[in-house]
């Protein structure tokens, strides 16, 4: 537990590619996306993505994700920042938190979460978590998201 009273989390440092910029000089909102993916995969690596995928190996699926934008990222040359962890654990499902920041300057740019399932190739169909990896998760687990403009939905009439 860190001094804070928070769970600690996972960080990998993520660099920035030159063709991640857009028109305006910040890193556009679908390459965040992709920023959280190549963070997620250096994470979970070892407990759960092979090293030579095979037709009947495990995949590890995407079934959701949410994002808010709190900042601009702008384009630079240092990597930035992703920390994540485990929001929720499922049968055969989780879940994962992130927050993309620039702890220097005291900056989130975005929060969000992913809903992940095991998949199991050969059968064609989702899998149980085994105890391995539900004991990795935990040692991952953390406060839920906490979303800045989270609203009520309501049907237009």
């Amino acid at each position: 537990m860190r001094d804070d009273g928070r769970v600690p989390r996972h960080r990998e440092l993520v660099p920035l590619r030159w063709s991640d910029s857009d028109v305006y000089g910040h890193v556009n909102n679908v390459i965040i996306l992709r920023l959280l993916e190549e963070a997620r995969v250096a994470a979970l690596r070892e407990d759960f993505l092979e090293e030579t995928p095979s037709a009947d190996g495990t995949a590890l699926l995407v079934a959701r994700q949410e994002i808010e934008y709190l900042a601009p990222l702008i384009s630079r040359p240092e990597p930035v920042a992703i920390d994540l962890w485990v929001t929720r654990i499922g049968a055969s499902d989780f879940e994962l938190g992130y927050e993309v920041l620039d702890e220097s300057q005291g900056l989130i740019y975005a929060r969000a979460e992913t809903t992940l399932f095991t998949f199991d190739r050969k059968a064609q169909a989702p899998r149980r978590l085994r105890e391995k990896e539900r004991r990795m998760l935990n040692d991952l687990a953390g406060e839920p998201i906490r979303w800045r403009r989270r609203r009520e939905k309501t049907v237009a009439s």
